[in-house]
């Protein structure tokens, strides 16, 4: 019983953490009184692929290793 009683809270609560950014999605431009409002126009950004994404990371990776390794040989 009190397991049931405890999955059905947490599924409560799940329910209303996700009802609060769907709500604002679903009245995003709109206006006081219902009516729609433009808002800004989407501005369209480029896509990062797989293979870009990975690059970057490497490229972070290897500028923390090499300030690590100054670091190291100075101390």
């Amino acid at each position: 019983m009190k397991q049931g009683i405890l999955n059905f809270g947490s599924s409560v609560v799940v329910t209303f953490l996700l009802a609060g950014p769907t709500l604002a999605q679903s009245w995003r431009g709109r206006g006081w009184w219902g009516d729609r409002d433009p808002g800004p126009t989407p501005v369209a950004v480029p896509e990062i692929d797989a293979s870009t994404g990975l690059l970057a990371l490497a490229a972070v990776f290897a500028a923390t290793l090499f300030i690590w390794e100054r670091r190291r040989r100075r101390a």
